[in-house]
């Protein structure tokens, strides 16, 4: 049985972290990071224990 927890893709994670900013700041993420702050938190999310939702949440969270 894999215990790992499933990962999603760099596009599915893009537009969770999208979708987020857009809830939470009323703006897409492109208008706040770029491009490689972006792939910086996809890299620093492969290596967390959270889920991805939790992870984008408490991710924008801390941006405040």
């Amino acid at each position: 049985m894999n215990t790992l927890k499933p990962t999603m893709d760099r596009a599915e994670f893009i537009e969770l972290l999208s979708s987020e900013f857009t809830h939470t700041k009323g703006y897409g993420v492109y208008a706040f990071l770029s491009f490689s702050e972006i792939e910086n938190a996809y890299h620093h999310y492969l290596n967390s224990a959270e889920r991805p939702n939790v992870f984008v949440r408490l991710y924008v969270k801390s941006l405040n």
